[in-house]
């Protein structure tokens, strides 16, 4: 199946895992309200970023391993699977301990929940590893059932929960975690042939796969304080949930324009990372094109449809989250061009580049965010965020056209041949496609 194929099956299931979550996020929204949808947001947005700090960035490294060294996939697999069992442990031992001091910012949360976060962590790094490891040879049909158990699952129980009218702040956190251990078993079940527990974790590995974890996780954090950090300034300076779950709820509207289209970002970097360098700039040319044309479409059907989105979706309490979802859109599509970008120079093996831009754009967030919320509240929020997106997508432009000669004016505009070359592509599968 070629890359293509595999794209449009991957985005097909994103399309389907968007309207499945879109059912899952009015259901919390109806149930919850502003506050409780607030405390839910803050918590999960708490949940991803320890993830992703306490992982060192061991499933990217591994994958980025794996796709150069095909012949020690076992290795970097096993001594990866051990590193982050332990390091999970530890992450979400931490994690509660800080929840449980801090219960003044996060909320009441019992302490069946707070047990659960520490089990967690490690499992959502599993998933994690599990799903790059599938990414190695793009098994994309496994990846999409991954995608969709772990929906699935999650929605199925919040609809059950609130039919008995059973569901609260505390039950859909333990939802979201059952689901997260779905999506693991698919993982796990792909990578158990590959997994030798005879190899005894090794320093060498290990240490291989922390330096080029580091290396690649630092601009994955950016991403994550980026996308996350004017959640937490929120509940920070307006100390209320209601803002926090209106300002979610217009993020998550804006993110239906990119949720599909970061699906594929993944199998981008395990491309990339082994194509030939002279073939690179066409290949990222071509992907800019489809990219920016999807983004653009997706961008002006959200500005004039928010409110009605947000009315059907959310009810009319949550009208005060359009003006956010409307300005928001134009940042998440220029941050979604951006990571594109930074796929690109993560498979090249310099995501330092990436990471420096990147806490730039997030410091510039701060900045502003800190300036604009106590004057213009959620909407400042908003606009804080759209300017930072817009310098991150100038300077990451900047910075591939120097080091790869990629043309900007051929990364925008999609071309007839472009539209003859997926036609080909679909039709010819990796024949065609090895000639990009």
């Amino acid at each position: 199946m070629s890359l293509l194929r595999k794209s449009i099956l991957v985005n097909f299931t994103a399309y389907i895992g968007i309207a499945i979550g879109i059912l899952q996020a009015a259901i919390l929204s109806r149930v919850l309200g502003p506050s409780g949808i607030g405390q839910y947001s803050l918590i999960l947005s708490a949940l991803v970023i320890a993830g992703q700090v306490v992982s060192l960035g061991m499933p990217i490294s591994f994958l980025y391993h794996a796709r150069r060294n095909s012949e020690n996939v076992s290795l970097y697999l096993t001594n990866a699977f051990w590193f982050l069992l332990l390091t999970g442990f530890i992450g979400g031992l931490i994690l509660v301990v800080v929840m449980w001091y801090n219960s003044g910012y996060f909320g009441s949360i019992s302490w069946f929940v707070l047990l659960s976060i520490i089990f967690y962590i490690p499992v959502a790094m599993q998933r994690v590893l599990g799903r790059n490891f599938l990414l190695v040879k793009i098994e994309a049909r496994k990846l999409c059932t991954m995608d969709i158990l772990g929906i699935l699952t999650n929605v199925i129980l919040i609809a059950s929960f609130a039919c008995f009218h059973i569901l609260t702040i505390n039950v859909a956190i333990l939802c979201f975690i059952v689901a997260a251990c779905a999506r693991c078993c698919v993982g796990w079940r792909s990578m158990l042939p590959a997994l030798d527990f005879s190899i005894k974790p090794s320093v060498r590995y290990c240490g291989e796969l922390v330096v080029m974890g580091i290396r690649q996780s630092w601009s994955d954090l950016a991403i994550l304080f980026t996308m996350q950090l004017n959640i937490f300034i929120i509940k920070y300076l307006l100390n209320n949930f209601e803002s926090v779950g209106y300002y979610s709820r217009g993020s998550r509207v804006a993110m239906l324009a990119v949720m599909a289209g970061q699906a594929v970002l993944p199998m981008l970097f395990s491309r990339w990372a082994s194509i030939p360098i002279e073939k690179l700039p066409r290949h990222v040319e071509r992907v800019m094109r489809v990219v920016s044309c999807v983004s653009v479409c997706a961008l002006i059907g959200i500005v004039f449809s928010a409110k009605w989105i947000i009315l059907i979706l959310y009810g009319r309490e949550f009208l005060p989250a359009v003006r956010p979802a409307q300005i928001l859109v134009s940042g998440t599509v220029l941050y979604l061009v951006s990571k594109v970008l930074i796929q690109l120079l993560g498979s090249r093996g310099v995501p330092e580049i990436s990471a420096m831009i990147l806490f730039a754009g997030l410091l510039i967030n701060l900045i502003l965010s800190f300036i604009f919320i106590p004057r213009m509240n959620i909407v400042g929020a908003s606009v804080a965020a759209a300017l930072s997106h817009l310098f991150l997508l100038i300077s990451f432009l900047v910075v591939v056209r120097k080091r790869y000669g990629i043309c900007l004016k051929n990364c925008f505009v999609l071309t007839g041949a472009d539209m003859k070359f997926m036609w080909k592509s679909l039709k010819g599968g990796d024949a065609v496609v090895s000639e990009s």
